[in-house]
């Protein structure tokens, strides 16, 4: 018996119910390497996937497509997850795409890496732009989540280390799609608005890679980029790795380290500060008796001089008191002579200074005689003259 034919509208309505309701074809996992990728204006995404043998047309809607974290290229390997549908118009078949993921790595960690080379191609993690963070700040900021435990770690950390700091807390979302655009314009608000806050702390505790994913977003990044406070990154554990990290001031493994690297230990500053008194003090006590061993070195040099000086000119005053003696006029008085001067005082010399009649001193050595001069002669050749 003959079969009625069918339309090709029936034809292609068919294949589309059995398509439909095959339990793998529903929900089918396909991998593949991209190629003729087009993004289309009103969002959507064509595609197709290819192995060395065979392709297949791929379709991805827009709300799917607005939550890739990363941009597709021809030549990805990719893992699709989605359903056949069957295009009655053409009577062809495509991929309807509902997950997308890169062939050996999760889809965040190619848009992290994707992300990091773009920034870091536009200089956002050059070390020139990082800014010093305060050694003595006097008020600390902290951008996280305000019931996490981030923020209660933090708090003690701060308030154990340094009871003179100021901290104010800029509650925000920390995960979530909404995240992302909190930290980023909290960050803004705090730049524009609290010139007196000194370190900024943006973060969270720990948590899945895509619980800390609000901290790799390019539009937190920017912002920790243009801020003009010194920022901390506190994202996670020792271990995750964020944007935020290469882009902030200084990244702090977690935010505990984040508390600790914001503010001096004020114990161990006042235990510093007594080391370097008593040290000042042993400096200043070595200095003084060194000066007073040398001053009393110069005074004992200085006395050894005068007395030397001294000793010299005793010496000198002795022989020129030995040659005054020597040659003192009166000590020939010694040897019997005398010396006779007028009533003035004026030493005779000569007969031609005496007058007959006149009187005179004459010294001898134990005294003096006033005389008369009754008689005045020269003595010439042994004999007297008148």
């Amino acid at each position: 018996m003959a079969l009625k034919p069918i339309t090709v509208s029936q034809l292609n309505d068919y294949i589309s119910r059995v398509l439909g309701t095959d339990p793998l074809l529903g929900a089918v996992v396909v991998k593949g390497e991209i190629f003729s990728l087009k993004y289309h204006s009103s969002g959507h995404v064509y595609f197709s996937i290819m192995d060395t043998n065979s392709k297949v047309s791929c379709f991805l809607p827009r709300e799917y497509a607005q939550t890739l974290q990363f941009p597709l290229s021809d030549g990805q390997e990719v893992v699709l997850t989605g359903a056949i549908n069957v295009y009655k118009k053409n009577g062809t078949y495509s991929l309807y795409v509902r997950h997308i993921e890169v062939e050996g790595e999760g889809d965040l960690a190619v848009a992290f890496e994707q992300m990091k080379a773009k920034l870091q191609k536009e200089g956002l993690f050059d070390p020139a732009h990082k800014k010093p963070i305060p050694q003595f700040p006097k008020k600390i900021g902290v951008i996280t989540s305000k019931t996490g435990a981030a923020v209660r770690d933090i708090l003690k950390i701060l308030q154990t280390r340094n009871h003179m700091v100021d901290v104010v807390i800029f509650p925000v979302l920390v995960q979530g799609d909404a995240a992302a655009a909190d930290i980023a314009g909290m960050i803004d608000y705090v730049d524009a608005h609290f010139d007196d806050i000194d370190t900024l702390i943006v973060g969270r505790g720990g948590g899945s890679a895509d619980d800390l994913w609000a901290f790799n977003e390019e539009i937190v990044a920017r912002s920790i980029y243009r801020c003009s406070i010194p920022v901390i990154s506190a994202v996670g554990h020792e271990i995750d790795f964020t944007i935020s990290d290469f882009v902030a001031d200084k990244r702090a493994e977690t935010p505990t380290a984040a508390a600790q690297l914001a503010v001096p230990d004020t114990r161990e500053l006042a235990e510093r500060l007594k080391e370097m008194k008593d040290y000042l003090y042993v400096q200043l006590s070595n200095k003084l008796m060194y000066h007073r061993l040398y001053v009393d070195n110069l005074v004992s040099d200085m006395r050894q001089q005068l007395e030397h000086k001294i000793q010299e000119r005793r010496h000198s005053i002795e022989n020129l008191k030995i040659v005054l003696e020597e040659n003192n006029p009166l000590k020939i008085l010694d040897s019997g002579y005398a010396v006779m001067t007028d009533d003035d005082g004026q030493l005779m010399r000569s007969i031609s200074q005496l007058q007959q009649g006149g009187h005179y001193r004459v010294r001898l050595k134990d005294g003096y005689a006033r005389v008369l001069a009754e008689e005045i002669g020269s003595e010439i050749h042994g004999q007297d003259e008148v």
